[in-house]
């Protein structure tokens, strides 16, 4: 599971949709979520993914230098620690 912010994930679809990148058709069906923490409310752009999915996220992510890259390396360090 990725969890990237709305304003990150707005970003990186935007580019990846002008750029007719494969990566768009995966990203669009990302999914918001809302929580409660400590009060305030957060909310998150979810997207559920094979590890070899997230891995093709993130070349892309990198190569487009989009700060979406550090939210998908951190979701496959948290699958690797599992």
């Amino acid at each position: 599971m990725i969890e990237i912010s709305p304003e990150h994930y707005d970003g990186f679809l935007t580019t990846c949709r002008h750029t007719l990148l494969p990566a768009y058709a995966f990203l669009k069906n990302g999914v918001v979520v809302r929580r409660q923490i400590e009060g305030k409310e957060l909310q998150q752009v979810s997207i559920l993914c094979e590890e070899y999915q997230a891995h093709n996220l993130l070349v892309v992510a990198r190569s487009l230098q989009s700060p979406v890259a550090e939210d998908i390396q951190k979701a496959l360090d948290i699958a690797l620690e599992l």
